[in-house]
């Protein structure tokens, strides 16, 4: 079997789908019948586990064994969940919620004759949010081969959106901006699109804001009135059943709301129960600072953009994705501040069947290369170093020869850096600082460079230490900022106070990060690598690993 697949492990929701036998993008259902599946674990005990919408229904009755929003926790430092004196990072159970997508999609495909009886899914692409640092990257990609999939890579969310709504492959030059809303993340990236060759501009977002935000406002006013009507010191969201009940309730209205201009809602309490009719315009105005969020974070993107080249007036099209933008007022808001039409096509799959298409597309370009290489007795390594070389002629020949999944050629993305990497050096003010040298927006592969001084006469080595941020100030007081990677440039010999240390850094579209110093008196040198992860070691991984095979995905 040749088939390759496209995953958007989302914060709130998440799907498979894969190109069907005409070539178009098809989500694969879920054992409920559904197209999208709760990104919702409940251990149930130490091998078994319950993904999805039954997992979901356990919020309301056995909360403490039920995890939710892990995609939150992906890459961050308190990325564990204690569950019966267990601890299960966030890359650990997103791999569980793969397995779900996984084994219900093997399912599927079987009982449509697409696959036989041993076959299984097995090379995807998964989507990330295009804020997404490296770490958290990383642990997307650690989700996917804890999960035992063979990850062929991991694009921005965004612009699997972009291609699936065939913004790619007609051979036209397009600017594409996409306001990406989901349940727990929110992204606005703006690239220009040139046949098959996707160059992003520029990128921004919060990966804290999405529409468990919104619920969460829904809540914050239910509690209110509660109070209000029952007393200051009733709170039924201190009963944690009460408050998980409510999280699946508000989920409901806010999307009644979507459709309807009224909904009636209610809030159960040991006082009593307190219920009304909600309009639209009330939850708008609950909401407005949420989505004016969007809007600030939006402004910014399009200064970035109009000073590279792509204001506003130059972009033809506004994409709206994720679940979470079907809400009125998200239209509503870049209509009347913006007078952009949006456009609003399938934000809930679109994701995953752009990702299918790129992985499709990855897969054909790849076979090819493999043949061509077999062709002249060559290693596919060793044809490609050529190819680079040679401008890319594999592609050109591949285009020539092959019409790919989503138009003729190979799909060619170009991405930028979503956050800033600098040096702790000491300031004017004799303060410990960061030093950007990269920032946030700089097309990848990305290198800067800055010289530096020594601090003390007789000095035998510096520590140079790098530091992840989303500021894009040329420094910032170093203070509460822990290094993200750290080398030492040991001097042949003692130098004078001032002796200038070039330092430069150059990260790579896979996330390697080079590190390079020189000192200027003896010309002592260090050269280091990185990968910018503080993910789990080899033997860590491994260990997840064998403890997952035992493990029953329901």
């Amino acid at each position: 079997m040749s088939l390759v697949f496209g995953i958007d492990l989302g914060t709130t929701y998440s799907c498979i789908a894969y190109i069907d036998a005409y070539g178009k993008p098809e989500v694969l259902k879920n054992s409920d019948g559904e197209l999208t599946t709760p990104s919702v674990v409940m251990i149930e005990s130490g091998d078994t586990v319950v993904v999805g919408a039954e997992a979901k229904r356990s919020l309301e009755i056995d909360a403490e064994r039920t995890i939710q929003f892990v995609k939150r926790k992906m890459g961050k430092d308190d990325d564990k969940f204690l569950i019966d004196g267990r601890e299960y990072s966030a890359p650990e159970l997103s791999s569980l919620i793969l397995k779900k997508l996984v084994k219900d999609a093997n399912e599927d495909l079987r009982q449509a004759g697409v696959i036989k009886e041993g076959e299984e899914v097995k090379d995807v692409v998964i989507t990330c949010p295009a804020y997404f640092g490296i770490r958290e990257r990383e642990a997307t990609k650690l989700a996917g081969e804890m999960a035992g999939l063979n990850v062929l890579n991991i694009i921005n969310e965004p612009t699997a959106a972009a291609i699936s709504y065939g913004a790619t492959g007609d051979g036209k030059n397009e600017t594409v901006l996409v306001y990406d809303l989901g349940g727990g993340t929110f992204d606005i990236t703006v690239m220009n699109i040139n046949g098959n060759e996707i160059s992003v501009i520029c990128t921004g977002g919060d990966d804290t804001l999405g529409g468990k935000n919104w619920d969460e406002a829904l809540i914050d006013y239910l509690v209110q009135k509660y109070q209000e009507k029952y007393g200051e010191d009733e709170d039924p969201t201190e009963d944690e059943d009460t408050l998980a009940a409510l999280y699946g309730q508000v989920e409901v209205w806010k999307k009644a709301l979507t459709a309807r201009k009224t909904v009636n809602i209610a809030v159960n309490g040991s006082a009593g129960r307190h219920k009304e009719t909600l309009a639209r315009e009330q939850f708008d105005d609950i909401t407005k600072n949420l989505l004016n969020r969007t809007k600030n974070l939006l402004d910014g993107v399009l200064r970035t953009s109009a000073e590279a080249g792509y204001p506003l007036e130059k972009i033809d099209k506004v994409l709206l994705v994720g679940g979470s933008s079907r809400m009125p007022q998200v239209a509503k808001m870049i209509e009347e501040d913006y007078h952009v039409t949006p456009m609003l096509q399938d934000p809930d799959e679109a994701v995953a069947k752009g990702a299918a298409i790129f992985a499709a597309n990855e897969k054909a370009f790849k076979d090819f290369v493999l043949s061509e290489a077999q062709k002249v007795g060559k290693t596919v390594e060793e044809l490609t170093e050529e190819n680079l070389a040679d401008g890319g002629k594999l592609e050109e020949k591949f285009a020539k020869l092959s019409a790919g999944a989503s138009g003729a050629g190979k799909l060619a993305i170009r991405n930028v850096l979503s956050r800033s990497y600098g040096v702790i050096a000491i300031d004017d003010d004799d303060k410990e600082a960061v030093f950007n040298l990269l920032k946030c927006n700089m097309p990848l592969p990305a290198k800067g460079t800055k010289t530096f001084g020594t601090y003390v006469d007789a000095q035998e080595c510096v520590d140079v230490q790098i530091c992840e941020s989303r500021s894009m100030e040329d420094s910032y007081l170093a203070e509460g900022h822990e290094p993200v990677a750290e080398a030492r440039l040991t001097f042949q010999a003692n130098v004078p106070k001032g002796t200038p240390v070039v330092i430069a850094l150059n990260l790579d579209g896979s996330g390697l990060l080079h590190v390079s110093a020189e000192e200027m008196y003896g010309h002592s040198k260090l050269e280091a690598e990185f990968r910018l992860t503080d993910q789990m070691s080899e033997e860590e991984k491994r260990k997840a690993m064998t403890r997952l095979k035992g493990v029953s995905v329901e």
